[in-house]
């Protein structure tokens, strides 16, 4: 990865955690797939007694994969429209 591509991964990792953390507020839809889920996990958790570690577990290193997945999505697209951009000449 180059210099210029380092320094956007990190302004844009900055700007993508600012804008979910907003739409976790904002946002209707998440709020509603939030709420669905948390009584889904609750759910689960009373059903497994006294395994519910388990799923806490589970879920912990669920969201780790996924958070990994989305930000390499997020951060290619980025740079790779900042390199088209470049390419075109827009900036």
């Amino acid at each position: 990865m180059t210099k210029f591509e380092e320094t956007l991964k990190h302004a844009f990792t900055e700007s993508r955690h600012e804008l979910s953390m907003q739409n976790r507020k904002t946002d209707a839809e998440y709020k509603s797939h939030t709420k669905k889920h948390n009584e889904l996990y609750d759910e689960i958790k009373i059903l497994l007694g006294d395994n519910r570690k388990l799923i806490s577990d589970y879920e912990a290193a669920t969201n780790e994969m996924g958070s990994i997945d989305d930000e390499f999505v997020y951060l290619q697209g980025m740079i790779d429209c900042v390199k088209l951009l470049r390419i075109i000449k827009m900036i």
